[in-house]
């Protein structure tokens, strides 16, 4: 699926819709629409190391909106995301480009 900034179907997507979408096709879970509330939600996961499996993972990538950018960890410092570049993509936290903007992350439960 190619990146589409407010873009929320197959045809184009922006990343929370994505993270939206995935949440609420697997788990029946309800995200909020934008990085920024998707970023007020769930628990804090304070250290990297501790990341599970379907965690939010939060980036600063733009100058007026923190966070600008959110993506599901996947393991192994891999998290899937809506890539402005690439669509729909796996990268590495690893990166320096994500490295370096990381801000968080955030674990979504039932309750």
């Amino acid at each position: 699926t190619p990146y589409k900034y407010g873009g929320n179907s197959l045809n184009g997507i922006d990343c929370s819709a994505f993270t939206q979408s995935v949440y609420k096709n697997s788990w029946l879970l309800d995200l909020n629409r934008s990085a920024r509330d998707q970023y007020q939600q769930g628990i804090v996961v304070d250290d990297r190391t501790e990341l599970k499996f379907g965690d939010l993972v939060f980036f600063n990538t733009r100058r007026r909106v923190k966070p600008g950018h959110v993506g599901i960890y996947i393991g192994d410092n891999l998290f899937a995301h809506a890539s402005s570049k690439l669509g729909v993509t796996i990268s590495s936290l690893e990166h320096d480009y994500y490295n370096k903007r990381y801000m968080g992350a955030r674990r979504i439960d039932e309750q």
